[in-house]
């Protein structure tokens, strides 16, 4: 077994240069195992093996492995330690790992930002590595990326029960003389446990800094009580329901899954409900967005009342 294949069994694929140059590995032949395809360059001095992974968290989680093998003193936190956890990220540039280890002072180097770790914390494991606990790394995501991106991490990570709203509270405030605290404030204010994927977070809350409040999982009934559906969103006090369409609701069920959702949504209308459906293109518009559902707030004031 050569050399590189021992490297890449160390830390399930990750290495240093420091360990490859202990081993008589110089920087010639690994710059030539990179051109050749055999190793990937995660960042400075840091090395993997294998083929790269697809999706962008995956990619985080490695890079996060592999910094962690350089700073064993460090732990994950922010967007490395929600992403560690499963969490998902909107918005979040995931190019770089966020650590916290003993530092005077944030340092930046290739791949990471570095700031100064609370001796005190509590620290988690993740399958990524050690992590801070998830309400600090909510907060972070919300301090670090805005209030929006903390909404769709908070709300998933209410929603699976790993923090509590108490949890967020307490954490937000530990960090009242922050900079930017107003943002983790404003998470607060926004994050809802019944979200259930990060495009139902995105839409509440355009629609709520549009002015239109929204019950979440509504459920639809026909006149014996039978229940007809759930909908992401009932417009407060108007017969609209607001759907957010993501590819992941129909993907795993093919056309059996489309001529459901179609049945349902006929019999929704049939009832004199008005459907909006948002897609994640269309949050990229989002006066066009809240146009139309202002617009089918108009058409529910001239149906049935609302029940």
């Amino acid at each position: 077994m050569d050399a590189i294949s021992v490297l890449g069994q160390l830390h399930d694929g990750v290495f240093t240069t420091a360990e490859a140059m202990s081993l008589g590995v110089s920087r010639d032949v690994l710059a030539h195992g990179v051109r050749d395809g055999g190793l990937r360059r995660l960042a400075r001095g840091l090395y993997a093996t294998g083929s790269r992974p697809d999706l962008p968290e995956a990619r985080h989680v490695e890079l996060c492995r592999a910094l962690l093998v350089e700073y064993p003193d460090a732990v994950l936190a922010g967007r490395s330690a929600a992403v560690a956890f499963g969490l998902p990220t909107w918005g979040v540039p995931l190019g770089t790992g966020l650590l916290h280890r003993p530092v005077d002072r944030q340092v930046r180097r290739s791949g990471a930002v570095i700031r100064d770790l609370d001796p005190v914390a509590d620290v988690v494991a993740t399958t990524a590595g050690p992590a801070t606990l998830p309400a600090v790394a909510v907060v972070g995501v919300a301090l670090d990326h805005g209030s929006i991106a903390g909404v769709v991490t908070a709300d998933a990570a209410l929603h699976r029960g790993l923090v509590c709203e108490a949890d967020l509270e307490q954490e937000v405030a530990q960090r009242a003389g922050h900079r930017r605290v107003q943002q983790a404030l404003a998470m607060l204010r926004l994050a809802d446990a019944k979200a259930e994927s990060p495009g139902e977070s995105r839409l509440r809350v355009l629609l709520r800094a549009g002015g239109i409040e929204l019950e979440p999982q509504y459920d639809v009934r026909d006149a014996t009580g039978e229940l007809v559906g759930r909908a992401d969103f009932r417009v407060a006090g108007a017969r609209v329901l607001v759907e957010f369409d993501g590819v992941v609701k129909y993907s795993n069920g093919g056309v059996d899954a489309l001529v459901a959702e179609k049945r349902r949504e006929d019999r929704l209308r049939a009832l004199g409900w008005v459907v909006v459906r948002v897609t994640w293109a269309d949050l990229a518009h989002p006066a066009r967005v809240l146009a139309e559902v202002r617009r089918a707030m108009a058409v529910g004031e001239r149906l049935v009342p609302a029940v």
